[in-house]
C-alpha cells in the first residue's frame, strides 16, 4: 500500500479514526500543503460546506486550489455534506458558490463531495488502493510547496486592499508597491490614487465610493450620533 500522510493538525478529526478502522496505515506529520497526502499523487484537502463559503468570502480558496494544484498531480478538495443548509445562515448569493466550483474544475480542481468523514476516508482508502494496484512509488512533491492558510503581513495587505472593487490581487501588489503601506493608500488623494500605473478613473471613483460613503447599517439600527 502506498504511503499515506495525514497532517498533524488532522489528527482530532474523526476521518483519522475511520482510516484505521478501514485498516490503512497512515503516517501523521506536518503538511505544508493539503489534508492528506496518497502517495504523493493525491492531495486531498478537506473542508465542511461552511469552510468552503468562508474561503469564497475571505478569498483564500483559490490560494489554497493553486498551492494544491502546484504540489501534487491529482489535486482534490473534498466537500462533506450539501451547501444548502450552510447557505441559509450565510450572506452570499448560491451562485457564487457553483461559480467557485465551475472555476476549480477549469483549474483542473477536482472538488468532490462526501456525505461526511466516513465516506471521505472511504475516498482516501479508495485513491490509496488505486495506487497500489497501479504500483506506483511514492513520490514526495517536488514542486512549490507554501505554507498553508498563510496569514503572512504582506498576504493579510494583499487581501485587505483586493477586497475594494475593481482591484485584483496584482492590482493590490502594484498599489502596496507604490504607497508602501495600507494606510497610505487609504488616506491618499483621487489624484494621489490616479497616479498607480494602471488605476484609471472609473476604478478611482469606485474606491473613492467605497472609502467616503458613509455607512449605512444593513443589520438594523443606527449610526452612532443618529437619533
Amino acid at each position: 500500500m502506498p504511503l499515506v500522510f495525514v497532517d498533524d493538525r488532522e489528527t482530532k478529526s474523526p476521518v483519522v479514526d475511520e482510516l484505521r478502522r478501514l485498516g490503512l496505515d497512515f503516517e501523521v506529520k506536518r503538511l505544508e500543503v493539503a489534508d492528506y497526502d496518497v502517495g504523493g499523487v493525491y492531495g486531498v484537502e478537506r473542508k465542511t460546506p461552511g469552510d468552503f463559503i468562508s474561503s469564497i468570502i475571505d478569498r483564500r480558496l483559490f490560494d489554497q486550489a493553486t498551492y494544491l494544484r502546484e504540489a501534487f498531480e491529482v489535486p482534490i478538495i473534498v466537500v462533506e455534506g450539501g451547501f444548502s443548509r450552510a447557505l441559509r445562515y450565510r450572506r452570499i448569493n448560491p451562485h457564487a458558490v457553483l461559480g467557485a466550483l465551475a472555476a476549480l474544475a477549469e483549474t483542473k480542481i477536482s472538488v468532490i463531495q462526501t456525505s461526511g468523514p466516513r465516506e471521505t476516508a472511504e475516498l482516501i482508502y479508495v485513491l490509496a488502493r488505486r495506487l497500489e494496484r497501479k504500483k506506483r512509488p511514492y513520490v514526495p512533491p517536488t514542486k512549490k510547496r507554501v505554507v498553508k492558510m498563510n496569514t503572512s503581513i504582506p498576504v493579510v495587505q494583499l487581501n485587505l486592499i483586493s477586497t475594494l472593487p475593481g482591484i485584483s490581487f496584482e492590482m493590490a501588489d502594484k498599489i502596496l508597491r507604490h504607497f508602501k503601506t495600507p494606510r497610505k493608500f487609504f488616506t491618499a488623494s483621487p489624484e494621489e490614487i490616479r497616479a498607480v500605473p494602471g488605476i484609471g478613473e472609473k476604478r478611482v471613483k469606485k474606491i473613492t465610493a467605497v472609502l467616503d460613503t458613509i455607512y449605512a447599517p444593513i443589520f438594523g439600527g443606527k449610526n452612532e450620533g443618529e437619533k
